[in-house]
Formats: C-alpha cells, structure tokens, sequence
C-alpha cells in the first residue's frame, strides 16, 4: 500500500469523520473503500477494461511513425506528465492565495 494527499472540501471532510466514528473504521478505510467502489463502478468487468486498453494501445499504435522509438515516446509521456504536475501546482498556489 502507498500513501497518497487528497483535498477534501470542509463539508466532505466532516462527513467521512463522521462515517467513520460511526462505523468504527479510520478514515483511511472509508476513503479506500470509496475508490474500491468507484473503480468496480467505473471498469466493471476486468476482462472488459483489458480489451478497452488494448484497442487504445492499438489506436495510438497505429498512429505513430514507425521510427518512433519506445524511448521517445516514453520521454514525451515524462515531459507531458511534469508539465500537467506544474500547471496542476501553479492552480493550487493561486487558488490558496486567493482564499488568504
């Protein structure tokens, strides 16, 4: 298991604090089980997602070059992933300065 931060509104917050007095489970439980639930909701059958991933895999396939190497496209995936992480921080940042 790996920990993880998630931001919770006040009112989401208070309501799993709640839940989790009242059913004698942590917080951590609570959260966990939600994912669970949303996940199974979300996929469904494993089998169903395998097949979902496979034919994104084959489409993105089929659109790329052949001289594109496995390398190249995982450093773009790298590049794209830390721009996302940065817009993602510079939003968090104006977003907490805005409510000081």
């Amino acid at each position: 298991m790996r920990r993880t931060n998630i931001y919770l509104d006040d009112d989401q917050l208070c309501a799993l604090k709640h839940l989790a007095v009242e059913e004698q489970q942590s917080l951590a439980v609570l959260v966990r089980q939600a994912v669970d639930e949303y996940l199974a909701r979300r996929f469904g059958d494993p089998a169903a997602w395998n097949e979902r991933f496979d034919t994104l895999i084959q489409r993105i396939q089929s659109r790329m070059p052949s001289e594109v190497t496995p390398e190249e496209i995982e450093a773009d995936i790298t590049v794209a992933r830390e721009e996302v992480r940065q817009a993602h921080r510079a939003l968090q940042k104006a977003s907490g300065a805005r409510r000081h």
